[in-house]
C-alpha cells in the first residue's frame, strides 16, 4: 500500500511538471500573455490547477502578472536563466562535435567560417583523421561570390544590403565557372536560400566542389557557416545528398546556439 501511494505521488509530481511546461510554452507564444481563464480554456485545465501552478512560477519569477490586464506572461527569471546559458555558448565548442560527426560520415574535410571585415574568415577545420595541418586554415580569407560558404553567410541579408555587399566585392573570375555578375549572383543566392544550402562547383578552383549551409543563433541571425569540399569522384554522395547532410549538421549546431527549429533532434554533447 505504501509503495502504491509513493508511485501515485511521483506520477502526480511528473504531471504537475508537464502542466507547468504546457503553461510556459503557451505564454511564450504571445508577449501580451493570457488571463487565467484563457490559459485554463486553451490547455483544458481546471482553473484551480492553473492558479496553483502559476503561483509557483510567479514565486520564482518565471511568470509575471500584468496588473492592468491581469494577463500572465513570461517573467525575468527566463532572462536570467537564458543569459547564463548564452554566456557559456562558444561557437567552435558547440560546432566541433557535429562537424566531426559529419567529417566521419563523409570521409571529407568540414570547414567552419564567419564573416569579418567584408570577407569569409575560416576559424576551424575538422577531418576524419586528425591532421597536423588542422590549424593552418584558421584566419584564411575568401570572397563571398565564388565560395559556397561565402554565399551561405549571406542568406539572411535583405536584398538591398546583399546587392551592396556583392557590388562592393572585386569579384575576380578565378575559373570559367566563376559567376561574377551581380544579378546572377543574387538569383543564385535566392535559390540557395530557399533550398537551405549553397554550392560551389569549381568556382573557386578547378577540381574542387563545395557545399555549405548557414548556422543561426537564438536571434535567427546567420553568425557562421559550415561547408565540405571534395574532388570529382571522391565522394559516393550526390551534391543534393551532401547539401542535405551539411544543412542538417548546420541546423544541429544552430539549435545548440538557441535557434528555434524542430527539424532536428538535439542531444546533450
Amino acid at each position: 500500500m505504501k509503495q502504491s501511494s509513493e508511485n501515485s505521488r511521483k506520477k502526480g509530481a511528473v504531471q504537475s511538471i508537464e502542466r507547468a511546461f504546457d503553461i510556459l510554452e503557451l505564454l511564450s507564444r504571445d508577449p501580451q500573455g493570457f488571463t487565467l481563464t484563457e490559459i485554463s480554456n486553451r490547455l483544458d485545465l481546471h482553473k484551480s490547477t492553473v492558479h496553483r501552478l502559476l503561483a509557483g512560477l510567479l514565486g520564482r519569477h518565471y511568470v509575471e502578472k500584468a496588473p492592468r490586464t491581469n494577463c500572465y506572461r513570461l517573467g525575468l527569471g527566463f532572462v536570467h536563466m537564458s543569459g547564463m546559458y548564452l554566456n557559456r555558448i562558444e561557437l567552435k565548442t558547440e560546432a566541433e562535435y557535429y562537424m566531426r560527426e559529419l567529417a566521419n560520415l563523409l570521409g571529407q574535410v568540414v570547414f567552419l567560417a564567419i564573416r569579418k571585415d567584408g570577407e569569409v574568415v575560416y576559424i576551424d577545420k575538422i577531418e576524419k583523421f586528425d591532421s597536423t595541418h588542422r590549424f593552418a586554415i584558421i584566419g584564411m580569407r575568401r570572397p563571398f561570390h565564388c565560395t559556397a560558404i561565402g554565399k551561405a553567410l549571406l542568406f539572411d541579408e535583405p536584398e538591398d544590403s546583399l546587392q551592396r555587399i556583392l557590388e562592393g566585392e572585386e569579384r575576380v573570375k578565378r575559373t570559367e565557372k566563376t559567376v561574377t555578375e551581380v544579378p546572377e549572383l543574387l538569383s543564385l543566392i535566392r535559390k540557395y536560400r530557399d533550398q537551405g544550402y549553397s554550392l560551389d562547383d569549381e568556382e573557386w578552383e578547378y577540381n574542387t566542389s563545395c557545399v555549405a549551409a548557414p548556422i543561426y543563433d537564438y536571434r535567427n541571425k546567420v553568425i557562421a557557416a559550415i561547408s565540405t569540399a571534395w574532388s570529382p569522384h571522391q565522394t559516393r554522395y550526390s551534391m543534393d545528398e551532401l547539401g542535405s547532410l551539411v544543412r542538417q549538421t548546420a541546423l544541429k549546431i544552430s539549435a545548440r546556439l538557441g535557434y528555434d527549429t524542430d527539424e532536428v533532434e538535439i542531444v546533450a554533447v
